[in-house]
Order: structure tokens, then sequence, then C-alpha cells
């Protein structure tokens, strides 16, 4: 994805299911059904099977929308799984908002951190988290970070939700 001199949204820890329609790095047609990790107005970061080359453009369907668009393949990112793989893609009309959801102003502190929503499993309070790729990474695998409300004051492990509508 971009650095944050060129980036022009809020990033959000973001899983929908996307069908991905293009071609891969050997020229052949493919569809893949995929997920996106992290989104924003103007791009996404997607978990795939496929190889792309940067520069491609590729089609994504939010099959949680039903909207679509068309994509440019920005960058392969480093990936911790070996069965997929990890695109940094642009959307080349950004104006289309195919997450459906509300994604908040860039400020300062947004530069290399997601931002998450977290709810307290006791009085369901909400925070919302700027946090690095590695801190996502661990609350998606552990299921949520451990921590103690400020507002009812109990601790146990706060889950993260999802964005709200737009």
């Amino acid at each position: 994805m971009q650095s944050f001199q060129t980036r022009r949204s809020c990033r959000v820890a973001l899983s929908v299911p996307i069908r991905v329609i293009g071609t891969d790095y050997r020229g052949i047609d493919f569809t893949e059904e995929a997920r996106t990790i992290v989104v924003n107005l103007h791009g996404a970061k997607i978990r795939m099977t496929h190889q792309l080359l940067p520069d491609a453009e590729i089609r994504v369907l939010s099959l949680a929308t039903g909207q679509d668009s068309v994509f440019r393949v920005v960058s392969k990112l480093q990936s911790p799984e070996l069965q997929y793989t990890y695109w940094g893609v642009e959307n080349l009309t950004p104006e289309t908002n195919i997450w459906g959801i509300s994604i908040p102003e860039l400020r300062a502190g947004d530069q290399f951190k997601v931002r998450v929503i977290i709810e307290c499993p006791t009085c369901s309070a909400h925070e919302s988290l700027r946090v690095d790729e590695l801190t996502l990474a661990e609350l998606d695998e552990n299921g949520g970070v451990e921590r103690t409300c400020h507002i009812c004051n109990a601790s146990g492990v706060w889950k993260v939700l999802p964005f709200p509508a737009a």
C-alpha cells in the first residue's frame, strides 16, 4: 500500500469475502474467491492463492455488498502463510465505496497504522484503536485482545468489530 505522504484515506481492518477476476502472472484468466484484510477508500490489502503482476488490473467484487470496481495491483506484500499471497491493490474508481462501511477521516496517527474497533465482553463498550499490521494479525489469530474496561472495570478478551455501514 502507499506511504502516508500519498495515503488518501484511513485504513481499517475489515475481512470481506471478495471475488477477484483477472489474469495471473502467466497470462491465464482466473476467478478466485478471496478475502480482504485491510481496506480504505483508495485500496485494500487482499489475500489470494493466485500470483499476480504489479500494475495488472483486476476486478474485485465485494460479496458483502454486491458492488465491484477495477483495481490496479500495486505490490506483493510479505505473507505469513505459505498457501496465500498478499497484495496491495489500488481502487481505480475510489469514489465507489464497494466495502459498504463508513471509513474514518485520515489523521496524522494513521500513517502506518490500521484502525480497529473493539468491544468489551462485559458491558459492550467500544473503543477505536490504531494498530500495526503485526498486532492486527495477532488480534485475528487470538480472537481479540485481553484488556480492562475503563467503563465497567472488568477484564476480558475484547473482540474486533466490523466498522459501521456507510
